[in-house]
């Protein structure tokens, strides 16, 4: 995702992980910025709304999980930002989210193989 990103002409690559040992690759690859949501004491979607002033413009989720997918999505610019889901979640996974986080104007999408 971090090398789409730069190949897509993005400024600002923020990436999220909480193994801060992917970092130094991270920031190879183009990652301007790199954050572990364990050094927070708040939620991650609330920490990069703050580093952005508005949220995101794009976010991809890559690891499959229910939290993380909404974290994703709630990072987003309220108005325009577009969240993609890569990570495939364990089968039967149920996402619980509160409808405004659409309603309000994000977009989710997901994708598969690619």
């Amino acid at each position: 995702v971090v090398m789409g990103c730069k190949a897509a002409g993005a400024s600002r690559i923020i990436a999220v992980d909480i193994n801060k040992d992917k970092f130094a690759k991270a920031r190879q690859l183009g990652a301007t910025d790199c954050i572990s949501p364990h050094d927070f004491k708040k939620p991650i979607q609330e920490v990069l709304i703050e580093m952005t002033g508005h949220g995101v413009d794009y976010s991809f989720e890559v690891i499959g999980h229910a939290d993380t997918m909404t974290a994703a999505l709630a990072s987003c610019n309220m108005n325009t930002g577009v969240c993609v889901m890569v990570g495939v979640p364990a089968s039967g996974s149920v996402i619980s989210l509160d409808p405004m986080l659409l309603l309000s104007g994000r977009t989710w999408k997901g994708t598969l193989l690619g």
